[in-house]
């Protein structure tokens, strides 16, 4: 289980590394492609779904790929509440595929960082798959542990009174076996 707690939080503190490093690296520079800052908290979903109309109006035209560099950035943006990394990389893909020169070393670094994340978020979530499986063992565990002990306090108690009744049994047996021997000399005394 401690195992488990080390690798989620190695696999946390590295995707955190990789985020930083690559937010730092993407919002320092300023490119003559890239578009405006992204805007506040409460229009990203706006400007994400008017983003994502210009993609689908004409996906091949200079406003697309402009559209699909905003949109990693929109969906990537540490401001952003729902951010969504996968969706930020397939955005840059398609920036990059759109782009007739080469990539700059910033974006490839950043398309690095999110395949990255992408691939941590997918072990997170089966380790975190795997602990929500051992949870509910544990607490049917936990159930099975109450019954067992529940059953054995139940048996100790029968046991004590099977313990006493013996006692009782070993008493009147002991009474009888004195009874019979006076009964015996007796009956021999009378005999005799």
């Amino acid at each position: 289980m401690n195992s488990a707690w080390v690798k989620i939080n190695l696999l946390i503190c590295v995707a955190l590394i990789l985020v930083f490093s690559g937010c730092a690296s993407m919002f320092g520079k300023t490119s003559s492609a890239s578009p405006e800052k992204p805007v506040a908290n409460d229009k990203y979903s706006k400007e994400i779904v008017e983003l994502n109309h210009v993609v689908r109006q004409d996906s091949q035209s200079s406003k697309a790929k402009k559209a699909h560099l905003k949109l990693a950035r929109l969906h990537s943006d540490h401001n952003n509440r729902r951010r969504d990394y996968r969706k930020a990389l397939e955005h840059l893909e398609a920036y990059i595929i759109l782009d007739d020169s080469d990539a700059d070393d910033d974006t490839m670094n950043w398309m690095a960082a999110l395949k990255e994340i992408d691939r941590l978020s997918k072990e997170i979530n089966q380790v975190q798959k795997q602990l929500k499986k051992t949870n509910k063992a544990k607490i049917a565990l936990k159930r099975t542990n109450k019954k067992l002990t529940r059953e054995e306090i139940k048996l100790r108690e029968q046991n004590r009174l099977l313990e006493e009744s013996n006692q009782k049994l070993e008493k009147t047996i002991e009474m009888l076996k004195n009874l019979d021997r006076r009964l015996e000399e007796k009956r021999r005394n009378f005999n005799n």
